[in-house]
This record gives C-alpha cells, structure tokens and sequence, in this order.
C-alpha cells in the first residue's frame, strides 16, 4: 500500500506530549473533496473549534466508496458521485493509540437531500458546511496549518484532521492541474 504520507504526534506538535504506546488500534476513515456544480469546494465547520475540515468520518464497513457517500450524505446533506480516489495518508495517533488509514475521494454533488441527514451530535455541536472557490479554500487551510505549527490548535484530534487534509486538498488540486 503506498501511501502519499505517514503522519505521526512528532510532525504535528513541536513538543509531543504523549509518549508512542506499546501498540495501536487500527481504524479505517475516509475523507472527500467535495465539488459542487458552482466548481466550488464544500469543508464543514462547527462553532467550538471554528475550523474548515474535508467531510469524512470513520468506516462502518470495507465498501469505502458507500462509507464516503454515507458521510456526505450525512455531513453536508447531499447525495454525491465518487469520481474516483485521491489517495492515503497513514497517521499513528500516540494519545489515542490509534494507527489510521484515511481515504480519500473526490466527489461531486448530484443533488440536495430532503431532509437533515446529520446526526445526532452533529446537530448538537452545529456542524455544517460551508462553500469556498479553490483559491479562498487553499488560503484557509494553509492559515490553519500555520495555526498547527504555531501550536495554536487546541485540538489533539482537529490538528492532525488539519495538516492532513490540506495534504489531500493539496494533492486533489496537483492531480488536476
């Protein structure tokens, strides 16, 4: 399996503060790029950390393509095409002791939902998306990685979900050019 990076807690903090465990949990997420027919990229945001993150979550199965349109259907409530894959990133996670394999797609929107397809916390914490042209989308996420090396993220988990999907936005708009 190659992999477009392997990300560990040394190439997101300047002073990791938890130590790497004896072994780690593997778990399976997938992540999208997100277009609509606008040609603009959708990111979802929550008002607790306030920062602009691909849709995605973790897998609930092997059909990683159905995960992706679960996720978005889910996240920012529509029903999607997966033109294919980006590519993977590998992340240990010491504080978790979790090993991730994150994959990513490029997706299109076919079209708006219904209904609200969020769950539960989801609703709760206020997550929804938000819609930015490619050169405003790559301006934020390389100002949040900055914020990543600054040491300015508060977020264990949110900082890593940062520097690797700027990683995959990055790599989408390589494969496009």
């Amino acid at each position: 399996m190659e992999y477009l990076r392997t990300i560990t807690d040394e190439d997101i903090f300047e002073s990791p503060e938890f130590e790497k465990p004896n072994a780690f949990k593997k778990r399976t997420t997938v992540k999208a790029v997100v277009v609509n027919d606008e040609g603009k990229f959708g990111f979802v945001t929550n008002p607790i950390h306030g920062f602009y993150l691909l849709a995605g979550g973790g897998a609930e199965s092997d059909d990683l393509e159905k995960e992706i349109k679960r996720e978005c259907d889910e996240e920012i409530n529509f029903e999607v095409e997966v033109l294919g894959e980006i590519g993977r990133i590998h992340e240990y996670r010491n504080r978790n002791a979790k090993e991730y394999e994150t994959v990513c797609f490029a997706v299109k929107t076919i079209k708006k939902l219904p209904k609200d397809t969020r769950t539960e916390d989801e609703k709760k914490n206020d997550l929804h998306v938000v819609w930015f042209d490619k050169d405003k989308a790559i301006d934020i996420l390389e100002k949040q990685v900055e914020k990543v090396k600054r040491g300015e993220v508060g977020f264990y988990n949110t900082a890593f979900n940062i520097v690797r999907d700027n990683i995959f936005f990055n790599e989408y708009i390589n494969q496009k050019s």
